[in-house]
């Protein structure tokens, strides 16, 4: 049997605190599809703004070593 664990998804507040970016901007990150995310389907669209959206956790290091300002 297999012992991988599942991954783990994070919320876009919480991969934008991760990062130390902006909810907003992560959002549009996403859209552009720069960072993979899992976009659930809205419950009620009519109440929501944003879409749900879930970011795997290996992500979060991906995006650091692409946008890191390393000279």
């Amino acid at each position: 049997m297999d012992s991988e664990k599942p991954e783990q998804f994070l919320s876009v507040k919480e991969f934008a605190h991760a990062v130390g970016w902006g909810d907003d901007t992560i959002r549009r990150l996403v859209y552009r599809k720069i960072i993979r995310a899992v976009i659930l389907p809205q419950l009620n669209p009519k109440r929501c703004r944003h879409r749900r959206v879930r970011i795997p956790r290996s992500e979060v290091q991906r995006f650091i070593e692409r946008n890191s300002n390393v000279a």
